[in-house]
Formats: C-alpha cells, structure tokens, sequence
C-alpha cells in the first residue's frame, strides 16, 4: 500500500486548490494524476495542508480506474 498526493481545484466556487491524501491498497508506484508521497516528511505533507490520508480498500480499485505509468 501507498500514500498518494492529489490536488482538487474547487472551482467554480473558488480559485483555491487543495490537497487531498490517499492510501491505496495494493497499489505503488507512480500513478498518472497522483503524486506518490511515500517518501515525503511529515513536514512537507503539512505545508501542502495534508495531515491524513484515507484509506482506499482495493476491491474499490479493482474497476481499473488507477492503473501505474507505463514504462
């Protein structure tokens, strides 16, 4: 399991963006849309506004919409 990075943009309503945090069972590695995070401090997770990351079961990954960078 990884811990991944993903930036919403909440527009419309706002010109802000926010970071979100994801732990993905089963999965590692780079993921397109996703900034692997495994490797940052919890330093750098909190300057980008992340103190936790929810848990994603891998039977809800399993529709094949988070599949790893080709090499």
């Amino acid at each position: 399991m990884s811990r991944y990075l993903q930036k919403i943009s909440l527009k419309p309503y706002s010109d802000t963006e926010i970071w979100t945090g994801w732990e993905l069972e089963g999965r590692s590695g780079e993921i397109d849309g996703l900034v692997l995070a495994d490797g940052m401090s919890e330093a750098e997770l909190a300057r980008l506004g992340v103190t936790e990351f929810q848990r994603i079961p891998a039977e809800y990954l399993d529709s094949g919409e988070f599949r790893p960078r080709e090499s």
